[in-house]
């Protein structure tokens, strides 16, 4: 409901209030001609007594006689007659007055009632739409703050989405570098182990060739082609593991016979030279091999541990990007759930306040009306007031009963006050009718 309690709507209906004065009216001009009508009939019956009683010759003149008595009383009667009807007209006349005016003061009551309603719900429909003008703003305010989070919650999202997906792919493509560092590894260590088996063998043999050579003048012929075999996987080996070997001594070495021979000489010192020097160079050989392989273990450790800080660091992001989302999301369920709430408050109020104006001019409208209503009854009344003590106490008869009967307005029953010949031919046609209610009623007797 618009209204506020205890308001009730303004009637715009016409009034009671002149029909009822009309009436009164009419009451107090009846009355008074009623008691006009007493003191009317009074003089009469005087009259016709007098011509009854009294003799048609003289009285004497000198001596009042018993008929100038009677002439007198009859006289004295019909004055106090006459001076009672008077005073009944006048006292019937007052008692209209008196409810008229009290009607007008009834009127003026209702009107000041009327008016304390009405500025009471003028004040209402100024404070309510002053409130509800705020409430708009404050909400239509509200709703922007609120569609323009939700824009930003919604980018911070979809930039979290696509920091979760970066980091998704940069956790697998550093997976799969680290798989592939760690097959890396193993081929090398292979190859490591392969070489380093190999360099072994060979200086074993070498370091066995060597000692055989010097140790023995002559080798056995057991002794001749184990010695063979060995030369050449040493020449064979240092080709494999790129170790540099003079052609001379290449070609001293695979001359090695199988069986003895004298013009083989085992204890050449070119031939023990070139053993030691090649048994030198493996040694080298293996320990740039060890070398190579501390160093590309630790290389490979390394890129290890940068591959795991990094998907650490990766997951740790991932983590934080997930939970900002989870958090941006909460923050979004919370802002919708107060956009919904605001918009649907602001469409309440802007409905409201269409109402509330709409019913505000019909209330205005409909108190403008009845202001002018309250206006013409209080105008009437003064009227009719003016009327009963003016023309209608003076010029008042039985005759007024044709007024009642045909609802005959203020301005009628001024006209027709003031116009004698009006009002006796209304008093002639209220005698007949008492005339026919009193045959009616001694018949009915």
């Amino acid at each position: 409901s618009y209204a506020p309690a205890g308001s009730e709507p303004l009637s715009s209906g016409p009034s009671v209030a002149m029909a009822l004065a009309m009436k009164l009216v009419l009451l107090a001009i009846f009355a008074a001609s009623a008691a006009s009508s007493v003191a009317i009939s009074a003089p009469r019956q005087a009259q016709s007594t007098r011509s009854l009683k009294s003799p048609k010759s003289p009285s004497p003149a000198k001596r009042p006689s018993l008929e100038d008595f009677r002439k007198a009383a009859v006289a004295g009667e019909a004055q106090a007659a006459a001076k009672k009807a008077k005073e009944a007209k006048m006292a019937a006349v007052n008692k209209v007055v008196t409810l008229l005016e009290t009607l007008r003061q009834e009127i003026l009551r209702t009107g000041e009632g009327e008016a304390a309603t009405y500025n009471k719900f003028s004040c209402f429909c100024k404070d309510t739409t002053a409130e509800k003008t705020d409430a708009i703003e404050s909400g239509t305010g509200r709703k922007s703050e609120l569609e323009a989070q939700l824009g930003v919650l919604a980018a911070k999202r979809d930039s979290l989405d696509t920091t979760i997906k970066e980091r998704l792919s940069a956790i697998a493509e550093t997976e799969k570098e680290m798989k592939l560092a760690k097959e890396e590894r193993a081929s090398e260590l292979a190859i490591y182990e392969s070489n380093e088996a190999d360099l072994e063998a060979g200086i074993e043999g070498l370091e066995g060739a060597v000692r055989t050579l010097k140790g023995s003048k002559t080798p056995s012929l057991l002794q001749l082609p184990a010695l063979a075999q060995t030369l050449r996987k040493a020449t064979l080996l240092a080709d494999a593991l790129g170790v540099v070997v003079a052609p001379s001594q290449r070609a001293a070495l695979l001359q090695a016979p199988d069986v003895p021979m004298e013009d083989y000489k085992f204890h050449s010192q070119g031939i023990i030279s070139t053993l030691e020097k090649l048994l030198s160079d493996f040694r080298d050989q293996k320990a740039e091999l060890d070398k190579a392989e501390v160093a590309s273990a630790q290389a490979h450790d390394k890129v290890i541990q940068t591959k795991k800080d990094d998907l650490a660091r990766l997951n740790a992001e991932l983590e934080t990007a997930k939970q900002e989302k989870s958090e941006t999301i909460s923050q979004m369920q919370v802002a919708s759930a107060d956009l919904t709430t605001t918009s649907a408050v602001l469409l309440d109020d802007q409905e409201y306040l269409t109402g509330l104006a709409k019913m505000c001019s019909n209330k205005a409208q409909t108190w403008d009306q009845r202001s002018k209503v309250l206006q013409e009854e209080l105008s009437t009344l003064t009227a009719a007031i003016g009327v009963i003590k003016g023309a209608v106490a003076e010029k008042t008869g039985a005759a007024t009963v044709r007024l009642v009967q045909q609802g005959a307005g203020v301005q009628q029953v001024e006209a027709i006050a003031h116009d004698a010949r009006s009002m006796e031919a209304f008093e002639a046609e209220a005698e007949a009718a008492e005339a026919a209610e009193a045959a009616e009623a001694a018949e009915a007797a």
